[in-house]
């Protein structure tokens, strides 16, 4: 492993000077880069440990990531992280791999030793190169505009909300809310609010979908909700079943659970520690209520430490707390 290591290490340094030619900035001791708009969105690129890594060889991704700045600073606020907080892969807006090939499954990159390294750092920069003029442009706010079902396919929607959020509530970001998912509204109403507290907000409440776990009209009078009383749940599970705990909890939630959310958790919890307050991986499930998960590895073991925080009301909380015990 320590030869490999060495070897990666240098793989990461020459990575660094690539991306420094595109303008980003290397996180000091991390292998995350970032570059922002004049808009404060920011373009992160990542390079991830995958836990398929032996002491023979190494298996790393470059992940993606676009952070929107309304996105962003609703997360920041809703998680109570200062204003020097920096946004990591997992808080974009949209998310991505950088691959070797275009396939399924080609987004692992390998190598063994300083031969196979040279090999997979001449593509890993080709691909970079090839990739990065798209990128790009996804720090053009016109062209966010312009182009985004092009950019983002089925998430365009979704960027286009929070543009449009961040300039104030309008007619057609009304329309957009009237039709997805309630989980996003309540964040952006949330975030239009607290952009200007006393301008009302136009269109009244929306007929959102409410799933039917969550008969009430107003979410938060139902005992799933527990507004404005944050709560936690604590406990530990095997590292097996951590994607089978986020896809249940967030079944509770009513938030979309995907392979996006699966690419987010892999390798997440390769530098996690649970002895460390500092060294755990945190990761929102935006539905109804907004929770975020933490979770790191008890060190020496198969075991994961987790705590749930949110809005929680008795019976979701009683359901995470069992669905704890059981897995």
């Amino acid at each position: 492993m320590t030869g490999t290591r060495s070897l990666f290490n240098a793989f990461v340094k020459g990575f660094a000077e690539q991306l420094a030619g595109y303008g980003f900035e290397r996180d000091k001791g991390m292998r995350i880069f970032r570059r922002s708009s004049r808009d404060g969105d920011v373009l992160i690129v990542e390079l991830q440990s995958s836990t398929h890594s032996t002491r023979e060889e190494k298996v790393f991704y470059i992940n993606v990531a676009l952070v929107l700045a309304p996105h962003w600073e609703s997360d920041r606020h809703r998680l109570g992280l200062p204003t020097s907080a920096l946004p990591k892969s997992y808080d974009g807006i949209w998310r991505r791999r950088i691959g070797f090939t275009t396939l399924p499954g080609g987004d692992q990159w390998k190598f063994k030793d300083q031969s196979t390294l040279a090999r997979v750092a001449e593509v890993a920069r080709r691909r970079v190169d090839e990739t990065m003029p798209e990128l790009l442009r996804m720090l053009d706010r016109d062209a966010l505009f312009v182009d985004a079902t092009d950019l983002f396919k089925v998430r365009a929607w979704t960027v286009r909300a929070w543009l449009l959020a961040e300039k104030g509530m309008s007619e057609e970001l009304e329309h957009l809310l009237s039709a997805v998912h309630p989980g996003a509204v309540r964040r952006i109403r949330q975030y239009l609010a607290n952009q200007d507290p006393h301008t009302p907000q136009t269109g009244g409440p929306l007929p959102a979908r409410t799933p039917s776990r969550h008969p009430s009209d107003s979410p938060s009078d139902h005992p799933w909700f527990a507004p404005n009383a944050e709560q936690a749940v604590s406990g530990w599970i095997t590292e097996d079943n951590v994607v089978q705990l986020m896809k249940r909890i967030s079944g509770y939630i009513a938030y979309t659970y995907d392979d996006l959310d699966e690419v987010a958790l892999t390798g997440a919890l390769d530098d996690t520690n649970d002895e460390s307050t500092d060294a755990w991986f945190r990761y929102p499930l935006i539905g109804m209520p907004p929770l975020t998960v933490h979770l790191a590895r008890s060190l020496g073991s198969a075991v994961v430490s987790v705590r749930v925080e949110g809005n929680m009301g008795v019976i979701l909380n009683t359901r995470i707390e069992t669905l704890l015990d059981l897995l």
